[in-house]
């Protein structure tokens, strides 16, 4: 009988995470697929999952041990501003990745997007694991992102060994995506995060919006 406390669920993932299995963890957006990111077989398992063009990059998720990101990722000055102002939130941040390391999740590029959630369980599930995890919404490429567990499940639960239910997400929108590695700062995608609040923190008049999913 698995063990539902909060540490059992974060051993069981854990577990599974490093034993290179998928797990399907709630965020404050929407519920998420995710693997270690230092198992490349892992990665690439997502791409299958959801069907995914393996063109498309994937997030890394960071936990509680900001030290971490500097392994992965070149933090800009303005990535260190929005990270310090929105803490934990609905917000991806893109850099230019730390030379010398690469992965299935970057899909070829020099750029790496990160979050930090600002769910217990799965900080507690990253920081336990000691890396972070590459990660996308739990959804078939195409379909709707899901904000159950339920919902995650029907999409792509035969592909992972561990789902966490951690009730409907707080949000319900996908994270707002900040391009920050180019001359000037971009928002590739407008989620929970307004664009109006980005550029406010960076100190700009606007910011362009590639798209918005904003309702």
């Amino acid at each position: 009988m698995t063990d539902s406390s909060p540490g059992g669920l974060v051993a069981a993932a854990v577990s599974a995470l490093q034993a290179g299995d998928l797990v399907i963890l709630p965020t404050d957006t929407v519920y998420g697929i995710a693997a270690d990111v230092r198992n490349d077989d892992a990665v690439r398992a997502i791409y299958r999952a959801k069907q995914r063009d393996p063109g498309q990059p994937l997030q890394l998720l960071f936990g509680r041990q900001s030290v971490l990101l500097e392994q992965y990722a070149v933090l800009t000055p303005a990535a260190m501003r929005l990270v310090e102002t929105l803490g934990p939130g609905a917000w991806t941040v893109i850099v230019p990745r730390r030379p010398g390391w690469d992965s299935p999740a970057l899909s070829g590029g020099n750029t790496v997007g990160f979050r930090v959630v600002p769910v217990d369980l799965v900080l507690d599930i990253i920081d336990a694991l000691g890396a972070p995890l590459a990660a996308t919404s739990a959804n078939v490429s195409g379909g709707p992102s899901p904000t159950t567990a339920d919902e995650a499940r029907r999409q792509v639960g035969a592909f992972c060994s561990v789902v966490i239910d951690g009730g409907p997400t707080a949000h319900g929108l996908d994270s707002t995506v900040i391009d920050l590695s180019g001359a000037e700062p971009e928002i590739l995608r407008e989620g929970a995060i307004p664009a109006d609040t980005v550029a406010r923190i960076l100190g700009l008049a606007t910011i362009p919006v590639r798209r918005s999913v904003r309702q």
